[in-house]
């Protein structure tokens, strides 16, 4: 997870004083363990206790850091979150193209599901928290980053003339990270990754470019005027 950022100045603060006192390294050690955890257990399978174990800290320090695991588990969805906005914004303030940002998106996905895997994992494994609340909460906060962003580019590019009139913004930000969140498990999560081989043959993981050629045209084809 070295590539992810770790920003304790963000406005929401879901860690104690003390976790902001140990150093970097000590402090991502902790947040990896926990992201695997709860990538390899889902929330409620995963055990706090286990967590400090793992990170080799004691439980009693873990609950110097975090008051809960919900806020341990919050705590790393903003990490998520940070993830997602900073990636988004790199590709959304370039000069390219609106096409060439979609190819952007979709090289980034098959990067980062690779380089933080157990992230994505853990997002898949979101579905799966039998809290109503906290689902509400954390799909919200993530899914209004996309959602916007997405929501903006089709708007601008019918401004343009280079997405078509009759698309709804909404709809189609809708749809087109649906493309986005299935390409990124299928080179994370066991059940895509199969899902996709057995699709697109076994050795499809080897195929990046045709993948990034195939999702272009899907999305040109779907969005731009004949």
């Amino acid at each position: 997870m070295s590539q992810i950022p770790i920003d304790l100045n963000r406005e929401r603060k879901f860690y104690k004083n003390t976790f902001a006192n140990i150093s970097e390294d000590k402090r991502r050690h902790i947040l990896e363990t926990a992201i695997k955890e709860f990538a390899d257990k889902g929330y409620n399978g995963t055990n706090i206790n286990v967590v400090a174990k793992k990170a080799g800290i004691s439980v009693g320090a873990m609950y110097k850091y975090f008051e809960s695991k919900e806020d341990l588990f919050l705590m790393i969805i903003d990490i998520c979150m940070q993830f997602l906005e900073d990636t988004l914004r790199r590709v959304m303030e370039s000069d390219d193209s609106i096409m060439k940002k979609v190819e952007r998106i979709f090289r980034e996905i098959q990067k980062t599901s690779r380089e933080s895997k157990d992230l994505i994992c853990l997002y898949n494994e979101m579905t799966t928290i039998g809290n109503k609340d906290l689902v509400e909460r954390v799909s919200r906060d993530i899914e209004s980053i996309s959602a916007k962003t997405y929501a903006e580019l089709i708007s601008k590019g019918q401004a343009s003339g280079v997405i078509r009139q009759d698309i709804d913004p909404k709809l189609g930000a809708f749809f087109l990270d649906n493309l986005f969140m299935s390409l990124q498990f299928s080179y994370s999560c066991d059940y895509y990754m199969e899902r996709f081989r057995t699709y697109c043959g076994d050795d499809i993981e080897e195929k990046d470019e045709l993948v990034i050629e195939e999702m272009c045209k899907l999305v040109k084809s779907a969005f731009c005027p004949s």
